[in-house]
């Protein structure tokens, strides 16, 4: 099954954005826009997961229950400016765009981000179309081509 076109993934990255409220934000606070997908009703609530309770994985999104689940690491370095190091707060924030990419894509299942993800990528063949599409929407989503 092919993914979605570049220009789709722009356009709804685009258009999540404008829902919002941050199309004009260069680099919009991750914690905001969690807390704005909950206030939209985009999803549910999220959850912030201790890490013993979610070791492998930074994140995962249920669009059975529409909820947001979130390691406490990786949600207190997408913030956080002076306690992580760039990387993690780039890695931490990427994430997060990934997880909201299978809830504005509309992807079904539950999706995982982590290591995880990293081992599943290492030993597959090929990475299925809707964690590419997530990982192309993170990236339009983070640095939109109108504020570049």
């Amino acid at each position: 099954m092919a993914g979605r076109s570049d220009e789709d993934i722009e356009l709804a990255a685009r258009q999540l954005r404008i829902t919002i409220g941050i199309d004009d934000q260069p680099r919009p606070d991750m914690t905001t826009v969690i807390i704005k997908l909950k206030d939209h009703g985009i999803i549910k609530n999220y959850v912030r997961v201790p890490d013993s309770e979610m070791p492998n994985d930074e994140a995962c999104f249920d669009s059975d229950e529409r909820l947001l689940y979130i390691r406490e690491s990786t949600f207190c370095a997408a913030s956080a400016m002076h306690t992580y190091s760039e990387s993690e707060r780039r890695r931490a924030r990427f994430t997060i765009a990934h997880e909201i990419g299978h809830v504005a894509l509309r992807h079904e299942g539950t999706r995982y981000r982590g290591t995880t993800d990293v081992l599943a990528k290492k030993f597959a063949r090929q990475v299925g179309p809707d964690e590419r599409d997530a990982e192309r929407f993170a990236a339009a989503f983070l640095v939109p081509a109108h504020l570049v």
